[in-house]
């Protein structure tokens, strides 16, 4: 087995988070769109954690929110020499959601065209995203991208599924999906350069899917914000990602699952800490 210390893996979220149009339509179960780079930037977090356990060292190009310049980010990973470029994307079609059956679908893996070493590494990585949740394979294509044509070393640009597919779209912040990736990412990249994967104790498991229904963990709801407010900066402090949605109250939202059984842990765990928690389920 080779030496995974020998090689460097330069590791691009894609968009910015506040990058012009790179969101899902409006999503009404959860009051919000939904960023592409929500799900890059956590897939590039477990992706890197990934590579690091397996004894790979890593170069984040664009470890801000910020859109970094591409050219920026590829003179970075060529200057440090880097052995492999991923990049991280989700598509999008239209920017509408047309209703099942009529949204495109899946995921593809894109490179330079004519690449051996790309199509290599692309071949690799795919392999392991048809064994994890259902997707339409869209197979190995070609384009002419800056990250995949300015790049010295061999370099895949992948589309996770379609911001504006509803299914797809939720996926998005469902952590067991996004952790899912990264390992898939991982286990292809690990095959490439003939490295031992080395995974954790505990594996993880496949999202299940469950139609369109969204099961919100709410933990409190007020008339007046400055106690949302309140409650949102004590959760936050608490390490638990939280935002505020308003229609007649303004409800602290702490997570929003496509699995109910996942919306319960989460439920639990900040019973234990003593937040007053219950799950609305909204959707068909």
């Amino acid at each position: 087995m080779a030496n995974a210390r020998d090689f460097l893996i330069a590791l691009d979220d894609g968009h910015g988070m506040e990058t012009p149009g790179k969101r899902t339509p409006y999503i009404a179960s959860l009051g919000r769109e939904i960023k592409e780079n929500e799900f890059n930037r956590a897939v590039v977090k477990y992706l890197d954690e990934e590579l690091r356990r397996c004894g790979f060292r890593t170069l984040l190009v664009a470890p801000t929110d910020k859109d970094v310049p591409l050219k920026k980010r590829t003179d970075l990973a060529n200057a440090k020499g880097a052995d492999a470029y991923i990049s991280i994307h989700y598509n999008a079609f239209d920017g509408k959601f047309n209703g099942p059956g009529k949204d495109p679908e899946g995921h593809s893996i894109h490179i330079y065209p004519g690449s051996k070493s790309g199509r290599k590494l692309a071949e690799c990585i795919l392999k392991y995203l048809r064994q994890g949740t259902p997707q339409k394979n869209r197979g190995i294509q070609e384009n002419n991208f800056h990250v995949l044509r300015e790049t010295k070393m061999p370099a895949v640009l992948s589309e996770n599924g379609f911001m504006d597919n509803m299914r797809e779209a939720l996926l998005m912040i469902n952590k067991q999906f996004q952790k899912e990736v990264a390992i898939e990412h991982a286990k292809g990249i690990c095959d490439y350069f003939g490295v031992k994967y080395v995974s954790k104790a505990t594996p993880v498991k496949k999202p299940t899917i469950t139609g369109n229904k969204i099961y919100k963990v709410q933990t409190g709801a007020f008339k007046v914000k400055g106690y949302a407010d309140k409650l949102a900066k004590e959760l936050k402090k608490d390490g638990y990602d939280t935002f505020i949605v308003h229609d007649k109250y303004y409800k602290v939202q702490t997570g929003a699952f496509s699995v109910r059984k996942n919306a319960e842990k989460l439920a639990m765990e900040l019973r234990k800490k003593g937040y007053s928690v219950f799950i609305v389920e909204v959707g068909k």
